[in-house]
């Protein structure tokens, strides 16, 4: 046995190398990211957390636990927010080996390979995307499950709703596992820790006794009921599984969730199955379920990513490795330990994984290009620095906009985002960069309006030659304003 855990662990290593060099030197080939401008958002605000610490690194939009670990690696740039991914990517797959070794596996390199070999979690890698942090965070609070820390991973598990939102929805899988099943009220009272320390430190710092709730942005769009993307059909994350997992990893995901619920009916007292049943299954399950219905009901914000799924990729790894570990040993029992025919199988079922996905998502994404939106606005960016604006209140929303021109999402002297724009308020001379992406849609502020005010002027307007579509169906142009009129400014 030792033996082949030292295999296991050398074939890990190395693999581990192979897949960090093979996704960072794609990352240096492509000049976008993935995620759309949320990438670029939660880099920008990292990035100047350092500069504005009270604002940025509580910020509920980009989530203070990804803020304040992310920090550092972005004062690198993007590929240190890419960076940080793939440590958060590796360091999942080598949790779920450990959990694999922790559980008693005889073959736990299932556990690393299928979570390394996720097509959802490779998909989302070059990115400044929360999830992957996440789903690293998750991952130590299973492997802390698995060795029995109770109080440990209740602790760390209460502050996942500050690296996604969603982490309220797994905390109360771990609540009801820690409080019903358990009966563990001392680990319990400490999940709820992270919750109060959080709370306590925005109501110092913001002055809101409430936080958690009235900081919470999504809670904010559900009360104000902005439903920006709509709705889709409650299968839609269903249906995304033959993609976001893989056809033959699907296939393993469901034989194990089946015996999973098997052994559970059989043995529904014994503690290892309650594990596999409660934190592992259990969270994924709610937690996809969750995600299905706001989708359904169009609200929280949601806009059907299938990316969100990145956090739980690591449990349903998990899950195909306990189907494999289960067919293993049944095999093992059937021919010796050494046959060749066992290796062959052992050995194909962990090469699929990892040949099939990097050659499908690479075939068709990679290197990443910037969008047509971000063309545009390179644009944008070329002509505004030939002009003399610089000193000028600034109004827009599209983050990559601040990345090419370098400003400090935080500077209200020079920058407020369009979506606090006031017509009686903003000042003689300030530039507004209206985009078909942002402006009708978060902004609530139609093209018209800008053009039909009396105080402002059209200075540029930037259409793309070949016209298309963004959220909303509405036509992506960008057109700057400048306020040259005074008649409706509040003095």
């Amino acid at each position: 046995m030792e033996r082949n855990r030292r295999i296991e662990f050398i074939f890990a290593i190395l693999i581990s190398i192979a897949a960090f060099a093979y996704v960072f030197s794609l990352a240096l080939q492509s000049p976008g990211l993935e995620g759309g401008m949320d990438s670029y958002n939660h880099y920008i605000i990292a990035r100047y957390a350092w500069v504005h610490p009270a604002e940025l690194l509580l910020d509920q939009w980009g989530k203070p636990v990804y803020n304040i670990i992310a920090s550092p690696f972005a004062q690198f740039g993007l590929m240190g927010v890419v960076t940080l991914n793939l440590i958060s990517w590796i360091g999942c797959a080598w949790l779920m080996l450990f959990t694999a070794f922790r559980i008693g596996f005889r073959f736990a390199l299932p556990a690393f390979v299928f979570t390394l070999g996720s097509p959802i979690f490779f998909d989302n890698l070059i990115s400044g995307l929360t999830e992957p942090l996440c789903a690293l965070i998750l991952s130590v609070c299973i492997f802390l499950f698995a060795s029995k820390k109770w109080s440990a991973a209740a602790i760390l598990a209460g502050f996942l709703p500050y690296a996604r939102s969603e982490g309220f929805v797994i905390m109360a899988v771990f609540g009801f596992y820690l409080l019903f099943i358990l009966r563990n009220y001392k680990a319990f009272a400490l999940l709820l820790a992270g919750s109060v320390i959080m709370n306590c430190i925005g109501w110092i710092v913001e002055s809101e006794p409430f936080w958690i709730f009235t900081s919470n942005p999504y809670i904010i769009v559900q009360t104000k009921k902005l439903n920006l993307c709509g709705s889709g059909p409650l299968w839609h994350y269903a249906a995304s599984l033959r993609y976001t997992m893989g056809k033959i990893p699907l296939l393993l995901f469901l034989i194990g969730t089946g015996l999973i619920l098997f052994q559970t009916f059989r043995k529904h007292s014994d503690r290892t199955i309650q594990f596999w049943f409660y934190p592992v299954l259990g969270s994924y399950v709610l937690y996809f379920a969750v995600h299905s219905a706001i989708w359904y009901l169009g609200v929280m914000g949601s806009c059907g990513y299938e990316r969100v799924l990145v956090v739980i990729a690591p449990l349903a790894a998990l899950i195909m490795a306990y189907c494999v570990e289960l067919i293993t040993r049944w095999i093992g029992n059937i021919l010796p330990p050494s046959s060749v025919t066992h290796r062959k199988l052992i050995f194909a079922l962990l090469c699929l994984p990892l040949l099939y996905v990097p050659v499908r998502i690479y075939g068709h994404k990679y290197p990443i290009d910037i969008s047509a939106e971000q063309k545009e606005f390179v644009r944008v960016a070329a002509w505004y620095k030939q002009q003399d604006l610089q000193d000028r209140m600034h109004y827009f929303l599209y983050p990559y906009l601040n990345i090419l021109l370098d400003i400090d999402p935080r500077d209200t002297d020079h920058f407020i985002q369009l979506w606090s724009f006031d017509f009686d308020y903003a000042p003689l001379g300030s530039i507004v960069i209206w985009d078909g992406h942002f402006g009708p849609n978060e902004c609530q502020l139609p093209l018209q309006e800008l053009e039909e005010h009396p105080d402002f002027r059209r200075i540029a307007s930037f259409i793309p030659e070949k016209p298309f579509k963004t959220l909303n169906d509405h036509d992506f142009e960008v057109h700057v304003f400048e306020r040259v009129g005074d008649q409706q400014l509040k003095k």
